[in-house]
């Protein structure tokens, strides 16, 4: 065999080996409901980068240069693996830091070791990557005979098979693994021939990509996802530079400005209303009117001719524990998953006590499971005078958040003649989705995760449009202001993210927003948010409020346009992502990914030089320090 034809047959078997096994990772990585889990273009141009380099240097270096190099890469590999294992059970990330109180245990990570293994029961088969990685390099670092490296590469790709959901996808992999093996056997130079075609082909595809994203926008993740196999040599501390200054514009709003609210001209103009607040878990703009080929609302169409609509209304952290925190306490406030010894640091909530004060009974029902991430000592401190989580809700022969209208007696009964303040949450929404009632909620016909996100979507609007039917056949509701939005936004491999959580990017922080009266007129509003809630609330029902907080009433319209936003995965000393929205334009930081982007009202990355990304990172850094949100 030519020895050009034999080194290029050796690294694309090595690229395909390491593929398969980086594969297996990104799998078990994505049990979290994090990132894009399949391998991508960047992932796809380093390990061909050092599949060739391996190769190259078995022809030229002696073999305890090899034993070296294999070495190395192996216990980078064991780190890749290492590193998807951590995220899966503590959320954080393998680096420098990391490594170090890993190894230490300073920082109390070491005590964490014994219940690893849990999270492989997520994903058993990754528990052989760290017996097939070693064999794979060292085989091929060992210049091993072309049989050897066939049977291990066959290995690596079965093993990366195994991870597929589809069992028809499994068996026609299984037979071409199979029938490339016996193909080898009986007739090798062939086989040759057809993996040096592979790898032309493979190659001229890989360079036509990377021209595509360097010439086109493209939101497919594959291309837009950057690789996390770099990460594990970054330093993880996110600092900035003191001596940048702060541009005019965003002065003022470096330092978050806590007042009273302001009342509008329509105060009091809906003095004594009840307030039902529904925050549909995970519910992005997928609904109409937000959204071409979206979920149908009932709701929506229930509230169309009398509804104060906002075409973009923001969650400022795209989780439902930190949200609701937020909401409550009309502040910014730190990660809870970020101090043991503090979940919920920030500011007092205060608006249910006001609203308590003010005479109103107040109610908390969500179908979810409160215990879940201390929620039920947060809904605890917020003080309403009931929660009810799904422990609490019988099912009398209903399953999910259909058991929500079995409350509907039990609500009746708690409010009586008092006015009260209701908030209503679901479950089935929430990642991995789910749909009941599968024969009438299939509009949406794809096998796609979006696809059941969608229906079930139309099936929760339908159990809440149920449950304000029959809670109005109970109870007065004539004068009761109903609110409909979501907890949070959910992406789907926009930018390379995956459901919630981890990114501050639109699908994640935009979610509807309608606001329902009798005696409101249909009304438009540019932009809103979550901590706008409660002054609306206290403003419309002409509540004076004696304590500063965040947040305006959405019946002024001389807001500005301006948004702070930070995820609850976090990096280090920080949120992974963060970002800041002007009139549109968002600066954004993903510590994940290690990048700095400007992002353009339509959604398209803005190019930016090595000064402006300097910038970004020092106003985002001062912006998160002034509000409390580093450790």
């Amino acid at each position: 065999m030519i020895e050009w034809v034999d080194l290029l047959v050796k690294a694309l078997l090595f690229l395909i080996s390491n593929l398969s096994l980086l594969s297996v990772c990104k799998t078990l990585r994505g049990k979290r409901g994090a990132l894009y889990v399949a391998v991508n273009l960047d992932d796809l141009i380093i390990v061909m980068a050092v599949s060739v380099f391996v190769v190259t240097m078995t022809m030229l270096a002696p073999v305890w240069v090899m034993m070296i190099i294999a070495g190395v890469l192996a216990l980078y590999c064991f780190l890749i693996w290492l590193d998807a294992l951590l995220f899966v059970q503590y959320r954080i990330e393998i680096n420098r830091q990391t490594l170090s109180w890993f190894i230490t245990g300073s920082k109390g990570l070491s005590k964490g070791v014994p219940h690893l293994a849990a999270g492989l029961q997520k994903l058993p088969s990754a528990m052989w990557v760290p017996l097939f990685w070693p064999v794979v390099i060292f085989s091929f670092a060992l210049n091993s005979t072309i049989e050897w490296l066939v049977v291990s590469t066959v290995s690596a790709f079965m093993l990366a098979v195994f991870n597929h959901k589809n069992w028809l996808k499994r068996a026609l992999l299984v037979t071409f693994c199979i029938a490339t093996f016996g193909l080898f056997y009986t007739s090798p130079e062939l086989t040759v021939n057809i993996l040096m075609f592979i790898g032309f082909v493979g190659v001229v595809f890989t360079l036509l990509l990377i021209a595509m994203r360097v010439l086109f926008q493209s939101q497919h993740p594959f291309l837009t996802s950057p690789t996390l196999l770099t990460n594990i040599m970054l330093d993880d501390t996110f600092e900035a530079d003191d001596d940048i200054e702060i541009q005019v514009q965003h002065q003022a709003f470096v330092n978050p400005v806590l007042e009273k609210p302001k009342a509008s001209e329509l105060h009091g103009k809906l003095a004594g209303a009840n307030i039902i607040l529904i925050t549909v878990e995970s519910m992005g703009a997928y609904v109409s009117p937000y959204a071409k080929d979206a979920a149908r609302s009932l709701l929506a169409e229930r509230f169309e001719n009398s509804s104060w609509l906002s075409k973009q209304h923001f969650c400022l952290c795209p989780n439902t524990t930190v949200s609701t925190n937020q909401m409550y306490t009309g502040n910014y406030s730190n990660n809870p998953y970020n101090k043991v010894d503090s979940l919920y640091p920030g500011s007092q909530p205060k608006h249910i006590a006001h609203l308590k004060k003010a005479g109103y009974k107040t109610l908390f029902l969500d179908s979810a499971d409160i215990g879940l991430y201390d929620y039920h000592k947060l809904l605890k401190r917020i003080g309403f005078d009931k929660v009810w989580g799904t422990a609490d809700i019988p099912a009398n022969g209903l399953k999910a958040d259909y058991r929500l209208l079995n409350m509907v007696d039990v609500v009746a009964e708690e409010v009586q003649q008092q006015p009260f303040f209701l908030h209503l949450i679901n479950d089935q929404t929430h990642m991995p989705y789910e749909v009941i009632d599968k024969k009438r909620f299939n509009r949406h016909k794809g096998k796609d995760a979006k696809s059941t996100y969608l229906n079930a979507l139309e099936e929760v609007d339908f159990i809440f449009n149920q449950f304000l039917d029959k809670l109005e056949a109970k109870i007065d509701l004539s004068n009761t202001m109903i609110v409909f939005t979501g907890d949070h936004g959910e992406s789907f491999g926009e930018y390379g993210y995956s459901f919630h959580s981890n990114s501050v990017i639109e699908p994640q922080m935009h979610v509807p927003f309608m606001l329902n009266h009798a005696k409101l007129a249909a009304k438009t509003i540019e932009h809103s948010c979550h901590f706008d809630l409660f002054p609306t609330f206290f403003d419309l029902l002409g509540i004076d409020v004696d304590y500063p907080t965040l947040g305006t009433s959405i019946a002024h319209d001389d807001r500005d346009f301006a948004y702070f936003f930070h995820s609850a995965t976090l990096k280090g000393n920080s949120p992974a992502n963060f970002g800041f929205m002007l009139n549109g334009e968002m600066l954004w930081m993903d510590r994940l990914f290690n990048q700095v982007n400007g992002i353009s009202p339509q959604q398209q990355k803005l190019s930016l030089q090595g000064a402006e990304k300097r910038y970004i990172k020092n106003l985002l850094y001062k912006m998160l320090e002034s509000r409390s949100i580093l450790s």
